[in-house]
């Protein structure tokens, strides 16, 4: 079988065994990284580690006798990267079952708890283990080496984009249309943003920018390799549990507007990604003629390794059991002569080929609604921040926690009277007033607080609605609070966006924020009489933290230590506790676990570190302004102790002194910033921080011995432990794929 040969001479790979090419159907040259086996062992004992902690087992997601995913898709990686990250790139595999629903469907699922007969309890039984065997994974790997923050980051960022799409139900025009929609979702950016750190690449930002264009070929290829092989699964989770429209699949992308069966469909499949392989041949060779000495080596490995990623996904494809179920196993098996009228379906279930959908240009016909299940099979990103919805949802996820559509006109008048003062009319909707917190809701966010909720979970387990409201009830307050605090802070930027009162005015955003508390007592109302009197006791917290804050910043008083601290527990820490507080009053398990204490020492940590990154981050400057602080006229930690450690000096105070007059310029601030240098500032927060975080991991483990043994005898919350370790690093800057 001659292959097309890469660029570069194998380093680190060994030729694939004939008998694994028995049908493999590219003409690109695929090898096997030598760390293969090693792969095996460490996926294995991931694997062993869900099943101990009572996850239900799955086809596996490695090949005997061949090596796992990583072996395949990049076997010139660095062997020690490769057995360190293979662990969460296997368990990706998993977690996309459990958002596909591949987990809970009947026929393919035959080993899941018998004790649980309730499917929503169930999904959420095993987003908790998810949640928690990914944490740790994050934990190790960042343990191991702070660079990996970014395969964690683009780990969460892939997870983010599924659930995004998981419920879209969108009629394509074209296949291009489809791959350009399905780059977003199909971890193309997470590969992308990782193969630089496995294979130690050394390119320029120009050498990024002229790779785009075959990086954007390479990864539609792997699309249609992806869909080609799953369109069995794709269609059997989908009719199982009785989803509207079609799998977001090029395969049945091909079969709609074609109108051809799922064997036809896949020929043409392969056609084009033929054509697209002699296309992707004939850039490579062009690349290399263009390219410039100096770049030569460096645009070799690239493409060589982004060569061997195409074959790597399709000799796993062809072998893995993921894609290979028997076609006996299910009722809703497609055939390969199923056209898409023909496709086996629930009896109520009907395809209209002029389905209630979203086309792409944003034009909307009867939106339909999300499925209520998925709420309880989504994940968070296992840091564990949570992944959420996306701004182009045209489903808002409104602050009373139901999925709506929102109304085009939602007053409507019970009599046709010409005389509207007379008439009677239904209550105003607040659609509009909400506008301002679906703004804020939209803009990027980790959602820490929610990650918090999850990981108290491991130890409440609280009733599925109950963590529900207090989410909306966090998300409310938090959302409220961030719009006032831009508005008396006079912030023009919030996450790297116009701050709400910049888009939707001082006036309108006051009162959005101000309504938003009058939601949440309707939804703190729905838990218990004593969960209000936690709301308001927090609420008070946080109003009072906040009010010291302005008034130091009014009058220009600098608040001593002790005060900031007392400052940070009410302002910052309140959100932490009140959600600490209504989880233990809804806990259904080890109600008596007071971790108050803890989520008041994080929300320290976390308060003290936004200081910190105002001032060191990068990213932080490019989301809030840079060293913003300084222009809000507050006092962060690290000012307090430069005032402190200055008192004869009496530049700082001056400087200080003049930011109520008019925005400090770059060199003021260069100033401060050298005299907190001076006063050794930065490294004394960086002790506190260090400081803080032992005094965490102390209180952690002394709440995790507390609690009742679990299942596998491992006690460790991991999740809080993964907020830490990601609290404890800057964040990376992710390139995009699509956006080069």
């Amino acid at each position: 079988m001659r292959l097309i040969p890469a660029l570069m001479p194998p380093r680190h790979s060994q030729p694939i065994p004939e008998e694994f090419l028995e049908g493999y159907w590219s003409n690109l040259d695929v090898r096997v990284h030598s760390c293969a086996y090693d792969e095996l062992t460490v996926v294995g004992k991931m694997n062993q580690d869900w099943l101990d902690r009572g996850g239900c087992s799955r086809p596996s997601y490695v090949i005997d006798r061949l090596g796992g995913f990583l072996s395949l898709v990049m076997p010139e990686a660095d062997p020690k990267r490769l057995v360190e990250m293979s662990p969460l790139c296997s368990f990706s595999f998993l977690e996309d079952d459990f958002l596909d629903g591949d987990m809970f469907v009947d026929e393919q699922a035959p080993n899941l708890d018998p004790k649980i007969h309730d499917t929503a309890i169930l999904m959420r039984k095993y987003r908790n283990i998810l949640n928690q065997v990914k944490s740790k994974l994050f934990v190790e790997l960042l343990d191991t080496d702070d660079a990996q923050n970014i395969y964690v980051q683009a780990y969460e960022e892939w997870a983010k984009a599924s659930t995004e799409t998981e419920n879209l139900i969108v009629e394509f025009e074209s296949l291009e249309a489809y791959l350009n929609q399905r780059l977003d979702n199909f971890a193309a950016s997470c590969g992308w943003n990782v193969m630089p750190l496995m294979h130690d690449f050394k390119l320029t930002e120009k050498n990024i920018s002229d790779l785009n264009c075959i990086d954007q070929l390479s990864y539609r290829m792997m699309i249609l390799i992806n869909d080609f092989y799953s369109v069995e699964n794709d269609w059997i989770s989908h009719a199982a549990l009785g989803k509207a429209g079609l799998p977001f699949s090029a395969v049945y992308v091909i079969m709609r507007i074609k109108n051809v069966s799922i064997t036809q469909a896949k020929s043409i499949i392969q056609e084009e990604f033929l054509e697209m392989e002699r296309s992707w041949v004939e850039l490579r060779d062009k690349l290399m003629e263009r390219c410039d000495s100096a770049s030569a080596e460096e645009f070799a490995k690239y493409m060589t390794c982004l060569q061997y990623f195409i074959g790597g996904i399709l000799v796993f494809s062809m072998h893995s059991p993921r894609y290979h179920i028997s076609p006996t196993g299910s009722s809703f098996y497609p055939r390969p002569e199923d056209t898409i009228v023909t496709l086996p379906r629930r009896k109520h279930q009907q395809y209209i080929n002029r389905l209630k959908r979203r086309r792409l240009d944003g034009d909307e016909e009867n939106p339909t609604s999300k499925c209520h299940l998925k709420d309880y099979m989504r994940p968070t990103a296992g840091n564990g921040y949570p992944s959420t919805n996306g701004p182009n949802d045209q489903h808002h996820h409104t602050p009373d926690g139901n999925y709506l559509s929102r109304c085009v006109n939602p007053v409507k008048s019970f009599r046709d009277d010409r005389i509207p003062w007379l008439s009677k009319y239904q209550q105003v909707s607040d659609e509009a007033i909400l506008e301002p917190y679906d703004y804020i809701q939209s803009l990027p966010s980790k959602k820490i607080r929610h990650a918090a909720i999850d990981a108290l979970d491991i130890w409440y387990n609280a009733p599925p609605t109950s963590i529900a409201i207090i989410k909306n009830i966090i998300d409310m307050l938090h959302s409220s609070s961030l719009i006032i605090d831009d508005i008396e802070d006079s912030s023009d930027l919030r996450r790297g966006q116009p701050s709400t009162h910049m888009v939707f005015g001082t006036p309108q955003s006051i009162n959005a924020a101000n309504y938003l508390f009058v939601k949440c007592v309707d939804e703190v109302q729905k838990l218990s009489f004593s969960a209000m009197n936690i709301f308001v006791d927090e609420l008070r917290n946080l109003h009072i933290g906040q009010g010291s804050d302005l008034r130091w910043t009014f009058h220009g008083e600098c608040p001593s230590e002790v005060e900031y601290i007392q400052m940070i527990d009410g302002k910052t820490g309140g959100l932490f506790r009140m959600a600490s507080r209504l989880m233990r009053d809804q806990a259904t398990s080890n109600k008596e676990l007071q971790v108050e204490g803890l989520l008041t020492l994080m929300g320290r940590f976390f308060q003290i570190r936004d200081d910190y990154q105002n001032v060191r981050s990068v990213d932080y400057a490019k989301a809030k302004g840079s060293l913003s602080d300084l222009d809000e006229g507050k006092y962060s930690f690290m000012i307090i102790h430069a005032l402190k450690c200055n008192t004869k000096n009496k530049q700082l105070k001056s400087l200080l002194a003049m930011r109520s007059q008019k925005p400090l310029s770059i060199e003021q601030k260069e100033l401060i910033m050298k005299i907190m240098e001076q006063s050794k500032s930065m490294e004394y927060t960086f002790s506190v921080l260090e400081d803080l975080q032992a005094e965490i991991q102390k209180s952690l483990e002394d709440l995790e011995s507390k609690v009742p043994q679990c299942q596998n005898g491992d006690n460790r919350n991991w999740m809080i432990r993964a907020i830490m370790a990601r609290l404890r690093l800057a964040d990376v800057d992710l390139g995009s794929l699509k956006r080069q």
